[in-house]
């Protein structure tokens, strides 16, 4: 009898708790001007592939190296560096926005948030790459459970005849943000375009207050790079900790004798 009493008890519970959740409206985070926000699982994990456009491969149900205490499976066309600069633009403009809410734009805007050509070639690139953010299927799982499933941009529309999109940000999306999100310095990732190992380290950099030492092969599947030597990601690394150096996201990097990384942020 008493069982019974607890089961329904937690059972009561739990009902309490998915009402509350249910009614409660979630609103996009918000970060200044200057930043642009990224869940934390796309900055610790190689999602968005260190690889260049027209290397990328379609993948169905693979599971993406991703750091310790989430899972991702993914099915679609791999998505690239370039991709994730169009998804923190259309985050940025939709920053604050409450679930429900559709979110309204033109190409040219977001192409000059960007920092990109606002011609009829970028638009068409704009347009491939709203394509593959929308056609994607992502699963994260943390702790045995779902905490995201579905499409980077899970709705949205476009009228080709004057470049106007709109997008819907809904409960999903924004709940992978309140998980916790990361802040990149745009002009900081600015300086490191066409450096796609570059920045995918220094938004992995930006996701920790003080990066712990891995090695250079735990870099190479986190960023998702296709270098197949070692050797040569090694050199690919070196140049990218140094072009990160340059932009003022850390201070000082070395690879130690038994291949571990050590960076150092600014003080």
């Amino acid at each position: 009898m008493a069982d019974k009493s607890l089961s329904k008890a937690v059972q009561g519970l739990f009902s309490t708790v998915e009402r509350r959740e249910s009614a409660q409206t979630y609103q996009l985070a918000l970060w200044s001007e200057p930043q642009r926000g990224v869940p934390n699982e796309v900055a610790r994990s190689a999602l968005f592939a260190a690889v260049q456009p027209n290397r990328a491969r379609y993948l169905e149900r693979e599971v993406i190296f991703s750091q310790d205490g989430f899972t991702i499976t993914y099915t679609g066309k791999q998505l690239t560096q370039s991709d994730l600069d169009v998804f923190e633009g259309i985050m940025h403009i939709a920053r604050g926005t409450h679930e429900g809410n559709k979110v309204r734009f033109r190409s040219r805007e977001l192409l000059t948030l960007l920092d990109r050509d606002t011609g009829k070639s970028q638009y068409q690139w704009l347009l491939d790459v709203m394509g593959r953010l929308t056609a994607t299927c992502i699963a994260i799982h943390r702790d045995g459970g779902h905490v995201f499933w579905g499409s980077l941009l899970p709705e949205g529309a476009a009228k080709l005849e004057d470049g106007s999109f709109t997008v819907e940000i809904n409960r999903q999306l924004i709940k992978l943000f309140r998980r916790g999100y990361t802040v990149i310095e745009w002009k900081q990732r600015r300086a490191l375009a066409k450096k796609p190992i570059a920045q995918h380290l220094h938004a992995w950099i930006c996701s920790h207050e003080r990066p712990y030492p891995v090695t250079v092969a735990y870099l190479r599947k986190l960023t998702g790079s296709d270098t197949k030597a070692l050797y040569k990601f090694r050199q690919l690394l070196k140049t990218a900790l140094n072009a990160i150096q340059t932009t003022g996201a850390i201070r000082a990097w070395e690879i130690d004798r038994t291949d571990k990384v050590h960076i150092a942020k600014p003080l």
